[in-house]
């Protein structure tokens, strides 16, 4: 097994997952091969609770999560291809230095995987 090198990782300038990522202001989103790694959170500590959207499967008081998926490539427009919609590993946080960090350990551990098509 051959590491991918963090030369090698495509970082995207929004959320990789979530129906509001747009409305987040903290993401994270790296492609590693045949993985992306996505980490969104909220730019305001209420704004779930006052709104009909949650963050998926987090607790009342974690603000953040990262989410990973299977990916292959990217498409036209230069987007991640995520072939299942069904995270294949996932964590929350409460604090957005834990979420930067999770989002690194996440990254260094996908990029020693083997791919998966």
């Amino acid at each position: 097994m051959t590491r991918i090198p963090e030369s090698e990782w495509i970082w995207y300038g929004f959320g990789g997952h979530f129906v509001c990522r747009d409305r987040c202001g903290y993401h994270l989103c790296t492609r590693i091969g045949g993985y992306l790694i996505s980490t969104i959170g909220h730019f305001v500590r209420d704004w779930h609770k006052d709104s009909n959207v949650t963050p998926l499967r987090c607790e009342p008081d974690s603000f953040y999560e990262t989410m990973v998926f299977t990916c292959y490539g990217e498409d036209d427009d230069g987007n991640p291809n995520i072939t299942d919609h069904n995270p294949i590993a996932e964590e929350c946080y409460v604090k957005s230095i834990d979420a930067e960090r999770g989002h690194r350990a996440y990254c260094e551990r996908y990029a020693s995987r083997p791919e998966t098509r």
